[in-house]
């Protein structure tokens, strides 16, 4: 929760505030000192910890910069204490703090007590007889014992062990001096003042220091915050100014040094997200800084608006200008291994030979497109009798978290939610479930009860509430779990709004007002149908620029080519969590791509509804389900059958417009139908066919020469969409004609006998069955003479037009040769 202290106002207040980050609670974890080979007497201890020949270096307990961070903080209450007392003022009192309370800090504030003179037997009494369930880490104990051997050995030992433990003897001597410590290595120190050394007359030897951390006392390099999301936050120094691609080369890289080349499996960072947020706001309040989901321009503007960040242009790239209160989450999907310790070359694939030599040279290679990148999964088990949860532990948040394409807006689910997947991704039965626990364990509900609106052969649909995020927290609410607590509340998150302006597509003209409008957004919420792949190459196909969301982006972004809506709309890309669904342990990030769920449209797709078009009523048990599709049979006309067609081919029509390709209409479930049964909208654009059609209407004049005067001259080619229609579009007028009511296996054997049949007696046969279709009763002694001839006539006309569509006789023998044929061939159906 440290995230959203505000540490403006502490500062204001006098409250100084230092930040160390305790990565694990873990028996092994060196939380107050480690054991590490350095050379002997070395100038520069930070630049002899590794490396060297075994006769020159020897092994030295270090001491932590969590023990710097917490004795330097202490000694400076102290030093102010004195100044207090002497002006009458009360002492002041610091205050360590973790997520449970129970090891991390308490281990600290004990380790800080002791380097302060106080004794061991003491402090574990006080400890006990106030809080009698801390330190119950065994490694944190045996580590407080070493400590006190330490400071004992330091107060007697000469300088041979001063020198031995010389981080141990700084802090020792800086707390028994009355001089203000300096701010150690890795820390950050929210407080007011200069920093300047002031010894008063006890000399000492400076502090020591990286080279990297001169450089942030230079100004020319800034240290922030990194979360890796279920791992741990690290420490990182970042050039001050620099582009986006390199910030995120530089952090890739300490996260390859520092944590997954030393793992079980070494590995290296292939396909990840870099994600903004600042000190002061709402964690849920970023930006992420992916093209993928957000443009460079956008993400400029937005930098800007919510974080006060800076760019200029050097040589036509963008430098930002970054600050210490920036945070920043890595989110990494894929990983690509190698071996930890280097093999002989002849024992190593061609990849594996391309990784290591790639991390020995230090290079900068894109691994996002490595096809033998595996997904990266962590596992985490709770402890027993411990308050903390998952997202309490390695997560700011289980909420699904989403960016508007066009404006780059922050949402995130109103609860929290936790997918499941599987390793094979035929297992779709496993990717069902959704856990939605806050604040405690997660609880699966049982396959079918995660708000399901489709499964198709690559990717699941989810239905899933969203809002907008605000830098004061004000979308949070009951919901949100107790790491998120102490912000304001909105309720009017609690009351569906109807209202459709803020949801409404903003066209490419994005204005800076219109980005800064996000408070009327963050008071409604709207659904969300999430569209989640079953595999990593899925998901990162559907990535690129070419596919699925690149495709999604730009119909966004020229949104009047799709203003009828007939193309379904994908509003941005979302970031969320899932766990395997046969070990719970063991979770990963997903990336999803979210359209705003239509209750018009639903999940209703075209299967579905020629499904029940052509049931036969009386095998139906379910006496609402029957009298529901016996009212849309009969309510549904030959006007309604020419109202469905035409909407279905001005869709494709509209995909042309946009420069799409191909469209795959092989099966009915990418067409959605409204329930009014007359407009459709097309989903799942095809793969990687995508992009602008080329259009050569004129020859080159080199063309022209290279011809011979004899060849044979083409027409130039026609802006047109690869979109088969020769086998369901036929199938499916002949179902809306012959098969309302009647079955499939009526409409196969119907087709046939009209194709075998003489022409008379076809036409014959398609009129009786559009009269019990479309017309029944019509054969009543008290119909009128005079509308049974007028229906007999335009029935005869239908007859005709269809049998000529069957036979593909003239004028429609290439009806189904591209969109524009068969648009005029369902023009020309008659209607009464």
């Amino acid at each position: 929760g440290i995230a959203r202290l505000p540490v403006d106002e502490l500062r204001e207040c006098g409250i100084s505030y230092a930040f160390t980050n305790c990565r694990q609670d873990s028996h092994t974890y060196p939380i107050l000192h480690d054991r590490k080979r350095v050379a002997r007497r070395p100038d520069k201890l930070e630049d002899a910890i590794v490396g060297g020949e075994a006769g020159e270096r020897e092994e030295r307990i270090v001491c932590s910069q969590h023990l710097e961070a917490s004795s330097t903080l202490f000694a400076d209450v102290r030093r102010e204490n004195r100044a207090r007392r002497g002006e009458g003022r009360p002492a002041g009192r610091v205050m360590f703090f973790c997520v449970a309370g129970q090891n991390r800090s308490a281990v600290l504030a004990a380790a800080t007590m002791l380097i302060h003179g106080k004794s061991l037997g003491g402090i574990l009494r006080h400890c006990a007889r106030q809080r009698p369930f801390v330190l119950e880490n065994v490694g944190f104990q045996r580590q407080l014992v070493e400590l006190e051997a330490i400071v004992e050995s330091l107060t007697r030992g000469g300088g041979t062990t001063r020198d031995r433990f010389r981080g141990h003897w700084d802090l020792v001597r800086h707390a028994r001096s009355a001089s203000r410590a300096q701010q150690s290595k890795r820390v950050r120190m929210m407080m007011g003042g200069n920093g300047d050394d002031e010894t008063d007359g006890v000399i000492r030897s400076p502090p020591l220091r990286s080279e990297s951390h001169y450089e942030v006392l230079a100004g020319t390099k800034v240290e922030v915050e990194l979360l890796i999301p279920g791992l741990c936050t690290m420490e990182v120094r970042i050039p001050k100014e620099c582009t986006i691609p390199t910030l995120k080369n530089r952090l890739m890289r300490h996260v390859n040094d520092n944590l997954l080349r030393h793992d079980e499996c070494p590995s290296k960072i292939a396909k990840s997200w870099l994600i903004l947020a600042m000190f002061g706001s709402d964690d849920m309040w970023d930006l992420p800084l992916e093209v993928e989901a957000v443009e460079l321009r956008v993400q400029l503007e937005r930098m800007k608006l919510m974080f006060g960040l800076n760019a200029r242009l050097k040589k036509g790239t963008p430098y930002i200008t970054w600050d210490a209160r920036c945070r920043f989450a890595l989110v990494i999907f894929s990983v690509v291994r190698y071996p930890k310790e280097t093999p002989s070359t002849s024992t190593l694939s061609d990849c594996e030979k391309a990784v290591i030599t790639a991390d020995a040279a230090n290079d900068d290679i894109d691994l996002s497109m490595r096809t033998d990148q595996v997904p990266w999964t962590f596992v985490h088990q709770e402890r027993p009798n411990a308050p903390a949860t998952l997202l309490e532990n390695t997560l700011r948040s289980t909420h699904l978290r989403a960016w508007d394409f066009v404006t780059g807006k922050a949402l995130a689910s109103k609860l929290p939610i936790v997918f499941s997947y599987a390793d094979d991704p035929r297992d779709k039965r496993a990717f069902m479930m959704v856990s939605r626990s806050a604040g405690t364990l997660q609880q699966f509900q049982s396959p079918g009860e995660g708000d399901i609106l489709g499964m198709g052969a690559n990717a699941i649909v989810h239905r899933v509430q969203l809002a907008f995020t605000l830098p004061d927290g004000g979308h949070r609410d009951e919901n949100w779990t107790s790491v998120n607590v102490g912000l304001k509340n909105d309720t009017s998150l609690n009351v569906h709004s109807n209202k459709t302006a803020s949801m409404s597509i903003q066209s490419n003209n994005t204005t800076s007002e219109s980005i800064q409008s996000n408070t009327e957004e963050g008071e409604e919420y709207w659904d969300a149908a999430v569209k989640r792949p079953f595999s990593l190459a899925k998901m990162l196909i559907f990535l690129q620029h070419s596919s699925e969301a690149g495709l999604a982006k730009r119909l966004r972004l020229a949104n009047l080519l799709n203003s009828d809506k007939r193309v379904l709309y994908f509003y941005g890309l979302g970031l969320g969590l899932s766990t395997n669904a046969y070990n719970q342990n063991e979770y990963k990030f997903e990336l999803m791509l979210l359209s705003k769920y239509d209750e018009h449209f639903s999940s209703y797709t075209m299967r579905c509804f020629m499904e029940e078009y052509i049931t036969i009523i009386s095998s139906l048990t379910d006496e609402d389900q029957r009298m529901s599709i016996q009212r849309m049979q009969s309510e549904f006309t030959i006007t309604s059958v020419k109202v469905l067609l035409v909407s279905l081919l001005n869709a494709f029509r509209d995909l042309t417009l946009m420069g799409i390709q191909a469209f795959d209409f092989n099966h009915l479930n990418n067409v959605l139908v409204s329930r009014d049964y007359q407009s459709v909208r097309l989903i799942d654009i095809d793969g990687n066919s995508q992009g602008s059609v080329e259009y050569p209407s004129v020859e080159s004049a080199f063309d022209k020469s290279c011809k011979s005067p004899n060849a044979p001259k083409h027409p130039p080619q026609k802006p047109c969409l690869n979109v088969d229609l020769n086998i369901l579009l036929p199938s499916v007028i002949e179902q809306l004609i012959l098969g309302k009511g009647r079955g499939r296996s009526f409409v196969s054997n119907t087709r046939s006998v009209i194709w075998r049949a003489e022409e008379e007696m076809a036409k014959e046969m398609i009129e009786r069955i559009l009269l019990e279709n479309f017309y029944p009763g019509l054969e009543n002694e008290e119909t009128d003479s005079d509308l049974k001839c007028r229906v007999g006539i335009h029935v005869k006309k239908v007859a005709e037009w269809f049998y000529d569509l069957v036979k593909k006789k003239t004028p429609w023998t290439n009806w189904t040769h591209d969109i524009y044929d068969a648009m005029r061939c369902i023009d020309h159906l008659p209607i009464s």
